[in-house]
């Protein structure tokens, strides 16, 4: 969640680009059993058209079944769109 909210409050609204190179930086600091996880919430916030299933199967191998998969792509997709409503309620 650390990453994920970094991330969001330095969003500059512009997509990450087609590169993933951008996902090293922020997981790195996690330990090894959590990046899998870390890269599959930034990609699902920022980028979840990038989303592979070699993503999942990552984070399953890293012990996380169906409803903690589930509640992680749900917790991020939210905490972008919570974002996202942010800016959109500025606006008017």
């Amino acid at each position: 969640r650390r990453v994920v909210f970094e991330r969001l409050a330095g969003w500059d609204r512009r997509p990450p680009g087609p590169s993933r190179a951008w996902l090293d930086g922020p997981v790195s600091d996690l330990p090894d059993t959590a990046r899998a996880a870390g890269r599959l919430a930034l990609l699902t916030a920022f980028a979840s058209h990038q989303v592979t299933d070699g993503d999942v199967e990552s984070v399953q191998a890293a012990g996380y079944g169906d409803p903690e998969l589930v509640a992680l792509v749900a917790w991020s997709a939210f905490a972008a769109a919570r974002q996202i409503g942010r800016w959109l309620g500025s606006i008017g």
